[in-house]
C-alpha cells in the first residue's frame, strides 16, 4: 500500500513537472513570436508621421511688395499686424509690428556689434539656422553656420513666406526649411524630415537650431526678459549681467533621455559637457522673449520634435554679448558601448532620429507683451487645438494615504501596514465632523505586496489593509459623498523581485538593461517596461478595474517619462514612447477618471487633474524671477494640486504660493507612526502621521476653500509684482489677490497686506 502511495505521489510530481515545462515552452514561444512581430512590439517612426497635426491658422497669401527692404532684408509676407522680411544668404528674418514699428531680428548683421567672438560664435550669431555636425564617433559636435561655412542657399517664395533649400556640399548633407506668416500673427518654421539627406557615412546632423537669435538683444540695450519653462516658469532679465555667468539655462524638454549617455556629448559651441540634473522638469514645450520697452514679444511653441528638443537660454556675457533663447533639435547623438567586463568601450553614433521639426512663434504686443500675455496666448492655443479640455474646477484638499510597504524578515517579506481601509474611514469621519467634506485622495500601497509590488494588472488588494471587499465598500461610500478616491499604481516601472522581467524591459542604446537604483535595502533597483509592454499591462489593468467597479486611477511616471531604447537591432525613439504612452492614457481616460503626476503637455487632455504641479522654478543662479506661467495657462481649466505640504521646509511661503498660483494643497498621510516604515523602501516618509497634521489640514482647508470660492471657475488675466513687493493676481471675474511674502507690512493699490499674508479684493 505504501509503495502504491509513493508511486501516486511520484506520478503527481511528474505531471506537475511536465506542466511546468510546457508553460515555460509556451512563454518562450510567445516571447519569440512577439519579438518578431512588427505590430505590438516594434513600431516604425513612419507609422507616427500622421500623428503630427498641421498648423491650423489660415495662411496669409496676399501679394506683397518684395522690393520693400528693412536693414538689407526684403519683404516676403505681410498681414494686418506683422511683416516678415528675409535676407536670403543667411536665412535671416526680421519680424515687424506694423502698428508700433517694433522689430525682432534673428541675426546680428552689424559686424561692429558682434563683440569679441571667435569664428564659431560669429557664424552662430549671423545665421538664421545653425547645424551642429556629428563627425564619425567624435564626442565633439562642430557647428556649421550658413555664411562662411560653404553652405549653399536657394530660396523660392510661397504663399505667406518662403521655402529654402540648404546644402552643405563639403559635408554631403542638407535639408529644406519652410517659413510662413499666418493671419493670426503667428509664424511657423518647419524642417520636414523627408527633406533631410546625409550622403557621407562619417558625417551626420547632430543638432539643428532654428532662429536661435530671434529677438536677441546686446548687453542691457533692451528692457525685458527671456521666458524659460522651468518648473511653473521663470524669467531671465535682459539687463547687463556684467559678465557674471559663463553658461546659461540648458534643459531637455520632458526630461533627460535614459536610453543614451547625453552627458557624454560635448559641443564645440559650448566648450563644456551638457549635463542634466534633477531640477524641475520642462512640462510644456515652450519658451519666449519679451521686449517690454517696445511692447513686443513672442511665445515659441514646439509643435513637432518636442520630444527631442532642448531649451537654451543664455544671458549676455556667457559666450557672447547677447541675450538669446532657442530650441536645439537632436537628430543624432553619441553613446558609450561597453566591449568587455573589464572596462573596455567604444563610442558609437545613433541612427538619425526621424521626425519633423516645427516651431510656431506666436507674437504679442501692447498690454499683452508680458509673461501673462504669453501664458494666455498659450492657453487659447491649447483650447483651440483640443489639447486642453475644461474640467470642473471645484476646490478639494488632497489627502493621499500610504497603505503598506514591506520589510525584509527572515527568508521572506513582512507587511508593514500603516493605513488600513478602516483607518481612512476614521480619518474621513473625523474631518467631516469639522466641516471638511471636499476631499480628493490617492491610495498608495493598496495592492497585495505593497506599494512597490509591480506591475499591477489586477484588483488584488492586500488583506492586511482590509482586502478587496472592504476597499470596494470604501470606494462606494466615497461615491456617495464629495470624495474623489483614486487607486494608485506605477504605469512604467517593474520590480525584478516581484514580477517576471525576463522579457519586455527597456534596454538602452548600448543594449544593456536600464536599472533605476533606489538606495534602499528591500528593493534595491527597478527596471522599466518597454512602452509596448506598459500599454499591454495598462490595458489588462483597465479591463480588470472596470469589471470590479473601480472607475478612478492615478498613475505615476508614465505622464513624464520618455526615452530612447532598443528592441533587437532597432532603435525606438522618444517619439515612440510618447505615442504609446499617449495611447495607453487615451484608452484609460475613455473608461475611467485619470489622475497624472506632473504630466507633460501632450497628456493634459486625458487627465481630470494634475498632481505634483510645481509651484515655482528650480532657482538657478542665472534666472531672475519665478513666474506662474503654467498656473496662468491652466487655472480655471484643469485643477492642479501641489507637492505634499508636509515635506516643505518653509511652510508659510509654500502656503502663500498656493494662494498665488491657484494650486490646491496636498498632504501625504499615514494613520500609524511612519517610524513603522523605517526598514522599508518608504523610509523617506518620515513625517506623515494624520494626528500630527490634522490641525494644519483644517487650517489649509478653511482658508484656501474661501479663496477658491471667490475665484471658482475663473481664469487668471493678469499677474504682476509691484514696486512695493506685493504680488497681485487678477481673475476674469474681477477678483484680485494681494500676496505679501515680506516679513513686514506692505501696501499696493491702496490695499494694506499684513506680513507673510494675503488679502482678497476686487469685485
Amino acid at each position: 500500500m505504501e509503495a502504491k502511495l509513493n508511486m501516486k505521489k511520484m506520478g503527481k510530481s511528474l505531471i506537475k513537472l511536465v506542466i511546468a515545462i510546457l508553460v515555460i515552452i509556451v512563454i518562450i514561444a510567445v516571447a519569440v513570436m512577439a519579438s518578431k512581430s512588427g505590430g505590438k512590439d516594434s513600431l516604425n517612426v513612419s507609422d507616427l508621421q500622421g500623428t503630427v497635426s498641421a498648423p491650423g491658422a489660415a495662411l496669409s497669401d496676399g501679394a506683397v511688395d518684395t522690393s520693400r527692404e528693412l536693414d538689407g532684408h526684403h519683404l516676403v509676407a505681410a498681414n494686418d499686424s506683422y511683416e516678415l522680411y528675409l535676407y536670403e544668404p543667411a536665412l535671416s528674418i526680421i519680424v515687424k509690428n506694423t502698428k508700433t514699428g517694433a522689430v525682432m531680428e534673428s541675426t546680428v548683421r552689424d559686424e561692429e556689434r558682434l563683440g569679441s567672438v571667435n569664428e564659431t560664435w560669429k557664424g552662430f550669431l549671423q545665421s538664421g539656422i545653425v547645424v551642429e555636425l556629428q563627425e564619425e564617433t567624435n564626442t565633439m559636435q562642430r557647428k556649421l553656420g550658413i555664411e562662411g561655412s560653404g553652405a549653399q542657399v536657394s530660396v523660392e517664395m510661397i504663399p505667406g513666406g518662403f521655402r529654402a533649400k540648404l546644402d552643405y556640399p563639403t559635408q554631403e548633407l542638407g535639408f529644406e526649411a519652410e517659413v510662413k506668416l499666418y493671419d493670426d500673427g503667428s509664424i511657423t518654421a518647419c524642417i520636414p524630415e523627408s527633406s533631410i539627406y546625409e550622403n557621407a557615412d562619417n558625417k551626420k546632423i547632430g543638432n539643428i537650431y532654428v532662429f536661435p537669435l530671434l529677438g536677441s538683444s546686446r548687453l542691457g540695450e533692451k528692457e525685458g526678459y527671456m521666458f524659460v519653462p522651468d518648473g511653473n516658469g521663470a524669467l531671465i532679465y535682459l539687463d547687463d549681467k556684467d559678465g557674471r555667468f559663463d553658461s546659461g539655462y540648458v534643459q531637455k524638454v520632458y526630461g533627460s533621455d535614459i536610453g543614451v549617455g547625453e552627458s557624454y556629448v560635448l559641443s564645440l559651441l559650448w566648450d563644456s559637457y551638457e549635463t542634466h540634473n534633477d531640477a524641475e522638469m520642462i512640462l510644456a514645450p515652450v519658451y519666449g522673449m519679451v521686449h517690454t520697452d517696445d511692447e513686443m514679444g513672442y511665445l515659441a511653441i514646439i509643435e513637432s520634435g518636442d520630444e527631442e528638443a532642448s531649451i537654451y537660454a543664455t544671458p549676455n556675457g556667457a559666450y557672447s554679448d547677447y541675450n538669446w533663447i532657442t530650441a536645439a533639435f537632436r537628430k543624432c547623438t553619441t553613446y558609450i558601448q561597453p566591449t568587455s567586463n573589464s572596462g573596455g568601450s567604444v563610442t558609437k553614433v545613433t541612427d538619425r532620429i526621424k521626425y519633423d521639426i516645427n516651431v510656431r512663434y506666436m507674437f504679442v504686443d501692447g498690454a499683452d507683451a508680458n509673461y501673462t500675455g504669453l501664458a494666455k496666448r498659450y492657453r487659447d492655443y491649447l483650447i483651440e487645438k483640443d489639447e486642453l479640455v475644461k474640467v470642473e474646477d471645484d476646490f478639494k484638499v488632497r489627502l493621499d494615504f500610504l497603505g503598506l510597504d514591506v520589510e525584509n524578515w527572515m527568508l521572506w517579506k513582512k507587511d508593514a501596514p500603516v493605513t488600513t481601509v478602516d483607518n481612512i474611514r476614521e480619518i474621513y469621519a473625523d474631518l467631516e465632523s469639522e466641516g471638511v467634506t471636499d476631499i480628493l485622495s490617492i491610495y498608495k500601497g493598496w495592492q497585495d505586496g505593497g506599494i512597490f509590488d509591480l506591475p499591477v494588472t489586477s484588483y488584488d488588494v492586500d488583506s492586511s489593509i482590509g482586502g478587496a471587499r472592504e476597499l470596494s465598500k470604501l470606494m462606494d461610500e466615497c461615491e456617495g459623498k464629495n470624495i474623489d478616491f483614486y487607486l494608485f499604481t506605477d504605469g512604467v516601472r517593474a520590480n525584478t523581485e516581484t514580477g517576471n522581467t525576463t522579457f519586455d524591459t527597456v534596454k538602452k542604446m548600448d543594449k544593456r538593461l536600464y536599472t533605476q537604483d533606489t538606495y534602499q535595502n528591500v528593493y534595491r533597483e527597478f527596471v522599466y517596461w518597454t512602452p509596448q509592454k506598459s500599454l499591454q499591462n495598462l490595458q489588462l489593468l483597465q479591463k480588470n478595474f472596470v469589471k470590479k467597479g473601480v472607475n478612478k486611477i492615478a498613475l505615476s511616471e508614465i505622464g513624464n517619462t520618455m526615452f530612447t531604447y532598443t528592441m533587437g537591432d532597432t532603435m525606438q525613439t522618444r517619439l515612440v514612447s510618447k505615442y504609446l504612452y499617449g495611447e495607453a492614457l487615451r484608452q484609460i481616460s475613455e473608461n475611467m477618471d485619470l489622475m497624472l503626476e506632473a504630466p507633460v503637455q501632450c497628456y493634459w487632455q486625458y487627465a481630470k487633474a494634475i498632481v505634483d504641479m510645481p509651484i515655482a522654478d528650480s532657482d538657478y543662479i542665472y534666472t531672475d524671477q519665478s513666474v506662474p506661467f503654467l498656473s496662468i495657462a491652466l487655472k480655471g481649466i484643469l485643477p492642479m494640486y501641489g507637492d505634499y505640504v508636509n515635506f516643505e521646509a518653509n511652510e508659510r511661503e509654500y502656503f502663500l504660493k498656493l494662494v498665488e498660483t491657484g494650486i490646491y494643497p496636498s498632504f501625504y498621510l499615514t494613520y500609524e507612526n511612519p517610524s513603522e516604515l523605517i526598514y522599508t523602501n518608504s523610509s523617506d516618509v518620515y513625517t506623515a502621521q494624520y494626528s500630527v497634521y490634522r490641525d494644519q489640514i483644517l487650517n489649509y482647508y478653511d482658508e484656501l476653500s474661501e479663496v477658491s470660492e471667490r475665484t471658482k471657475g475663473s481664469m487668471i488675466v493678469n499677474h504682476e509684482i509691484t514696486d512695493t513687493g506685493v504680488t497681485i493676481v487678477t481673475y476674469d471675474n474681477g477678483v484680485k489677490l494681494y500676496i505679501n511674502y515680506d516679513e513686514t507690512e506692505r501696501k499696493a493699490e491702496d490695499v494694506t497686506v499684513p506680513a507673510l499674508s494675503y488679502v482678497i479684493g476686487g469685485e
